[in-house]
């Protein structure tokens, strides 16, 4: 698989197309980029950093946070020198950060690979796109339904299912899987975005074996097997799959939901045209295909739909083409950041002190 893996990659070059932006070949400009640190910055650096430099001269120096930390920052500095000239966040928290005014939109004329980005998530506003799309699910112990004769789940509903009480684990809303799980429930009980109270009654009636608030807290759980099943990420759940766990991932009837990493220009940034060069670069079908296969995230450059069907085995483990994304709702995060603080208060008042 490791060579397949390899191989695949290597296949990419014949229709690789070096498609950055040239400025200033040679350049001593260094780029400073707000990341997410860990192995997707080993990652990065290596399929991302290193060969647009080695293209371009222009550096590449890594600030590692988390995204939430990455936009405080870049709030506090406001009218005075910008900490990054990139960044790397959520989707959901990239909401926040074009509403505080600290990320720039981008030249089409100079970023040309927005083209070949998913409509789904490329950015309407001209900010940052896509670099990576996640899906949400239900990922499950298979093992443990087949040994207490419960069918594999294919609903949300599926986890209010009786035989499963203290097995299920619910993500807080401290992460974006509780938040979409959140409008999942609120859905399941009739409601809406605008009736996010709904969810929160329905997820208190689950007995839960617990609440996780990321997934390092989730994984030796359903390695233990106190935990069976739960709302998750297609990455994390793969990632153990694929150590040899038993652990399956499926996108419920209803509908998963998408989650992407993006990218954005900082607004204050005194090296715009170098900061797009880099963002056409991270799009371009090698830096794209590579993180794929690597990280379990699926491409937002929509040329590599066609490709990655010659390999279902790899492409099965992330959204990888236009009839997964549409099987993922995607959410108004410009809509729900409002309802927040109280939703957050009413979740810790009903399910923290249950």
């Amino acid at each position: 698989m490791k060579r397949r893996v390899t191989l695949l990659i290597a296949a990419s070059a014949v229709f690789f197309v070096a498609s950055w932006h040239a400025v200033a070949a040679g350049s001593d400009v260094t780029l400073r980029l707000g990341s997410y640190g860990g192995t997707f910055d080993a990652l990065e650096k290596k399929f991302v950093a290193e060969p647009f430099t080695a293209r371009t001269g222009i550096k590449v120096e890594f600030i590692d946070a988390s995204p939430t930390a990455h936009l405080a920052k870049l709030i506090a500095s406001k009218g005075r020198e910008a900490p990054y000239d990139l960044v790397i966040l959520d989707g959901d928290v990239q909401t926040q950060a074009i509403d505080a005014g600290v990320v720039g939109k981008l030249d089409p004329a100079i970023v040309k690979n927005l083209q070949f980005v998913y409509p789904e998530v490329r950015n309407k506003e001209g900010y940052g796109p896509a670099i990576m799309l996640l899906s949400i699910g239900i990922a499950y112990n298979p093992e443990k339904f087949a040994a207490a004769g419960i069918p594999e789940p294919q609903s949300w509903a599926d986890l209010w299912n009786p035989k499963l009480a203290g097995h299920v684990s619910v993500p807080s809303l401290d992460n974006v899987m509780g938040r979409v799980f959140l409008i999942a429930a609120a859905k399941l009980a009739g409601g809406d975005l605008n009736s996010l109270d709904k969810g929160i009654a329905k997820i208190a009636a689950l007995k839960v074996q617990s609440i996780y608030v990321s997934s390092t807290q989730l994984e030796p759980k359903f390695q233990s097997g106190d935990v069976w099943v739960a709302p998750w990420i297609n990455q994390r759940a793969w990632g153990m799959a694929l150590r040899g766990q038993p652990m399956k991932f499926v996108i419920p009837k209803e509908g998963g939901f998408g989650d992407v990493g993006t990218i954005d220009m900082i607004a204050d940034s005194p090296h715009k045209a170098e900061a797009q060069a880099y963002i056409n670069f991270h799009l371009d079908l090698l830096p794209q295909l590579a993180l794929a296969v690597e990280f379990l995230c699926g491409p937002t450059n929509s040329l590599l739909a066609e490709p990655l069907k010659a390999y279902p085995d790899i492409s099965q483990r992330f959204p990888s083409s236009p009839a997964a994304l549409a099987q993922l709702n995607q959410v108004d995060w410009h809509a729900f950041w409002p309802k927040y603080p109280q939703l957050l208060e009413a979740w810790n008042r009903t399910l923290l002190n249950k």
